[in-house]
């Protein structure tokens, strides 16, 4: 987002000098460079819908970064410098104060706060780490309260089975590094769980069902599996394991925080 934010920022200034070579009068040079670049974000959106806030974001973006394009080029080529007039100045100050507002707010959005910040707001931040990055958006509509339902449901279910399950490996995840994510379980008469399916999915807290990055785990001892997971992006995800065999069916899952390098 970063790049179709600020880029498209660098081209409506590429546009508005190039038109002004031309010789283009000063109205139209801000009305066409503006134009396009918010034209084509617009277009682009329709087939990759990124999110109506990050679409305003590129919007307000393209017409403040025209609008002070044109406030501030309305002279001639050559010509001496004339003092600007204070009321331009004040909107020229607003569209750049909200220039950078939008991008410490994106910066914010995609790697969070930065630890030495974060301490100052944020209670017990310089003593343990948090994560202050965008997680997803969260459903409050019927599909959710439908989610809840039948997570109820598949609770008692678990229940009954009585199995134990232990995880490790989970807290030892590194940014870019291969860590062996071990499984062991345990049938309601404490016998290993042999031949069932492992799956351990990692996401976003408030990503669901059907997304994430999954892994496989394989059997290397009687109820036991293990697989090397990796992870690309730093921040608090979930991580939900999966076991599953003939019928019976086991799910959890446990907050994670991989720290940036």
């Amino acid at each position: 987002m970063t790049v179709t934010l600020f880029g498209g920022a660098a081209l409506i200034a590429l546009l508005y000098f190039g038109l002004r070579l031309a010789g283009v009068s000063n109205y139209w040079r801000g009305v066409i460079s503006g134009a396009l670049p918010t034209l084509a974000i617009m277009f682009y959106s329709l087939s990759h819908w990124p999110g109506a806030d990050v679409v305003a974001l590129h919007l307000a973006l393209y017409v403040a970064t025209a609008i002070v394009l044109t406030l501030t080029g309305d002279r001639k080529i050559g010509s001496p410098p004339q003092p600007m007039h204070w009321i331009p100045k004040i909107i020229v100050g607003f569209f750049l104060a909200l220039a950078l507002l939008m991008a410490a707010f994106v910066s914010i959005s995609i790697s969070g706060l930065p630890p030495s910040i974060a301490q100052w707001f944020l209670p017990n931040a310089a003593h343990k780490q948090v994560y202050t990055a965008f997680s997803g958006e969260i459903p409050h509509d019927e599909a959710a309260a439908k989610m809840i339902s039948s997570h109820m449901k598949k609770s008692v279910r678990q229940r009954q089975l009585g199995w134990q399950i232990e995880v490790a490996g989970l807290d030892q995840i590194k940014l870019g590094k291969a860590t062996e994510v071990t499984v062991s379980t345990g049938d309601s008469a404490r016998q290993p769980i042999e031949g069932a399916t492992v799956t351990l999915t990692i996401k976003h807290p408030a990503d669901g069902a059907d997304t994430g990055k999954s892994t496989n785990l394989n059997s290397f001892a009687p109820g036991r599996y293990r697989a090397q997971v990796s992870m690309d992006k730093p921040g608090q995800w979930v991580a939900v394991l999966l076991i599953e065999r003939g019928q019976d069916r086991f799910e959890t899952a446990k907050e994670i925080i991989v720290p940036a390098i």
